[in-house]
């Protein structure tokens, strides 16, 4: 793994110009370009914060400033589901440059992640400019941002590298990722608070349901940007146990994806 490393490093031009690449891409021949990483979700804060946060104010789930609560969950689900859909099918994708031209095949799927962490980057500034216009109260957790980002692209640079691998073997993989991070998003609390499952679901099953990993990710993004112990449900679950427990999974899991993925790029030419 260390030489692999190594020839990664060495090539850390071509990621950058391959994630640029994909973010050219995205908004070519578009007459605002980049602006639409901004623009998508500031209409989406306005939507949610006129017509779906007075509605759940008005049934009462404790949830002020619903808006912000539902963003700061949809805004780094979006940087798993975005990532996960784009480098699924990336080396099947570039199948004549694989078969041509050699250098560090995880490359191609790291260009992706690159490329929707940047798009994440600039649209929590607009969230955050948004926070500002209403005066939200901000949280010094908010200083913790960067961490739980990283945090997030270990855990999506896993993912990403063992679904890009396995997609060369198993074409349908690319379908059922879409229709897996559909049930995958319901699964996770974004749209509802925390307390719903913790309140209404035995012992066993909330075992079960915190075996997601994007469930303490996400609550790691509600604290620092929501902080609900301020505006909503408080999420006892959140501790110095937990934070390190998600630490260590996202680096564990994105090193076993890249042990998996550099073990089988010597069998994609013929797969292709």
């Amino acid at each position: 793994m260390k030489t692999k490393l190594k020839s990664l490093y060495q090539y850390r031009e071509l990621l950058l110009n391959l994630t640029r690449k994909e973010v050219k891409v995205k908004y070519k021949n578009s007459v605002l370009g980049i602006v639409w990483s901004m623009i998508n979700p500031l209409i989406m804060l306005l939507v949610f914060y006129i017509a779906f946060g007075l509605f759940f104010k008005v049934q009462g789930t404790g949830i002020e400033f619903f808006a912000i609560y539902l963003m700061s969950g949809i805004l780094p689900w979006n940087f798993l589901a975005n990532s996960l859909n784009l480098a699924v099918g990336t080396v099947v994708s570039n199948g004549n440059l694989v078969k041509k031209v050699y250098f560090p095949r995880e490359v191609l799927p790291l260009a992706n992640v690159g490329a929707a962490a940047f798009n994440f980057f600039l649209q929590s500034l607009v969230l955050f400019a948004f926070m500002l216009i209403l005066r939200y109260h901000f949280s010094p957790w908010l200083l913790m941002f960067p961490l739980v980002m990283l945090l997030e692209a270990l855990f999506i640079i896993g993912v990403a590298l063992f679904l890009a691998a396995l997609n060369v073997f198993y074409r349908d993989l690319q379908h059922l990722t879409e229709i897996v991070l559909m049930a995958w998003f319901w699964m996770t609390p974004i749209v509802y608070p925390i307390t719903y499952i913790t309140d209404k679901l035995p012992g066993w099953a909330q075992q079960i349901y915190f075996l997601n990993p994007m469930t303490h990710i996400i609550q790691l993004f509600h604290e620092i940007i929501y902080h609900p112990s301020v505006y909503g449900p408080t999420t006892s679950y959140l501790s110095t146990k937990g934070i390190i427990g998600t630490t260590a999974f996202s680096v564990g899991f994105v090193v076993l994806g890249y042990l998996f993925f550099t073990s089988r790029e010597g069998r994609f030419a013929e797969f292709i």
